[in-house]
Formats: C-alpha cells, sequence, structure tokens
C-alpha cells in the first residue's frame, strides 16, 4: 500500500500570520527531519490549501503505534527544541491525533490531498462502507491515486511538546478521517464532492467535515 506503516500522526492547523515564515521553516529544516529520524517513523509530509481552514496539514507515517507512544519518539515530545517551544504556542485551531489505517487502497503518493473528517454513529456499518466501498470507488475516479481510512487511537501519553500546543488554544479533537490523494487540487476538490454526494450519514456517520482542498509541500522518506 502506499502509507509506509499502519499508524498514523495527522496535525491540522493554523498559525499566526506573523509566525508563518519561522513556521514553514521549522517544519522544512527541523521538525520533519528531527521525527523522521526516529526508527520506525518512516515518512513525512506536509501540505497547504490555498483557500478554507486549517490551512496546513501534516501527518506521519510510522510501522506500528508503538513508535508513536513509546521509545525515541516519546523522547523527543518530552524535550522540545528551543524552535519547537518557540513555534508551538503560535498555533491556531489545532487538530492533532494517533491514528491506526483502517483502509489503504493505492499505490504511490499524489501531489493533491481531499480531506474529511467523520464522526461515527455506528461505527461498524460505517467501517464496512468505507473500506470495502468508498475507497474503491473514489481510488477508481480519473486523477486519483491511493485512499485511506484513518480512526483514532485511543490513550496516546501526554507530553510538554503537546502542552505547547494547548498553550495557545485546546487541540480539537480527531476521530475518523478519510484522505484520498490525487494528482492536482481541483481534483481534490472534485473528490469531496463525490464523498459528500454518497451520503456518509447513510451509512453510520453522525457528523461529517470537508477540510480544504491540500496541495502536497513537501515529503521527506528515512527508510
Amino acid at each position: 500500500m502506499p502509507l509506509l506503516g499502519n499508524a498514523i500522526l495527522a496535525v491540522w492547523n493554523e498559525v499566526d500570520p506573523d509566525a508563518e515564515d519561522d513556521f514553514n521553516e521549522w517544519y522544512l529544516r527541523e521538525h520533519i527531519p528531527e521525527r523522521t529520524m526516529v526508527s520506525g517513523v518512516n515518512r513525512g509530509r506536509r501540505y497547504r490549501a490555498e483557500e478554507g481552514s486549517p490551512r496546513y496539514m501534516a501527518f506521519y507515517e510510522a510501522a506500528s503505534m508503538d513508535v508513536l507512544t513509546k521509545g525515541a519518539y516519546r523522547l523527543q515530545l518530552d524535550n522540545p527544541s528551543a524552535w519547537t517551544q518557540r513555534i508551538m504556542p503560535r498555533f491556531r485551531f489545532m487538530r492533532r491525533g494517533l491514528c491506526d489505517v483502517a483502509g489503504s487502497v493505492g499505490e504511490g503518493i499524489g501531489g493533491a490531498a481531499a480531506v474529511v473528517h467523520l464522526t461515527p454513529a455506528d461505527a461498524p456499518r460505517l467501517r464496512t462502507w468505507i473500506t470495502e466501498t468508498l475507497l474503491h470507488e473514489m481510488h477508481a475516479l480519473p486523477d486519483v491515486a491511493a485512499a485511506h481510512l484513518w480512526t483514532l487511537a485511543p490513550g496516546e501519553p501526554r507530553s510538554p511538546t503537546t502542552a505547547l500546543s494547548q498553550r495557545a488554544e485546546p487541540d480539537r479533537p480527531v476521530e475518523w478521517v478519510v484522505v484520498v490523494e490525487t494528482m492536482e487540487v481541483a481534483g481534490a476538490t472534485a473528490i469531496t464532492d463525490a464523498i459528500l454526494g454518497r451520503n456518509p450519514k447513510a451509512h453510520g456517520a453522525a457528523e461529517v467535515h470537508a477540510y480544504p482542498s491540500y496541495r502536497l509541500l513537501y515529503a521527506l522518506d528515512r527508510r
């Protein structure tokens, strides 16, 4: 499958406008390289939306949930760098979660992504519909490289780094996320419309929130 592992750390956020240049340099020069130095954190990616909010998305692909809840990665979170301590309180609209990869189809990485957040009402029925029907239908459409379902994994330990983001405003919880990778941003927008048109609430979702269409900024593979 196109994802390099069975666990995902996903983040969506805005940032204070006067800190945006520093924020982007921090991600490029320190944050993604630092995280992907951890054995088992196989790739980090960053995206930006030209329109809509939250403007930024990033996610890390890990071999297993243990990589994100124990060992070297947790040591990084417990010992944030000076740059991290400067940047994270400038985050706004922070949404972050550790997720299991519940379904994934396709090969390779697209240049853009459609993102739909879901709250399950009937989790077994919704999972079956997404993994057995929706992902395959989306992957079969033009311009699509891959399609994924991520579901929230409970029980992440707290850390000084995650607390830094909460100094600005509380995190918004992640529950389930459908991510579809496309070649172009226009294709991602069409995919979002296609998902909404299939009415996830009729298949077991309680809430459905479409996010902006995101363009890939950067990816680093450390395998």
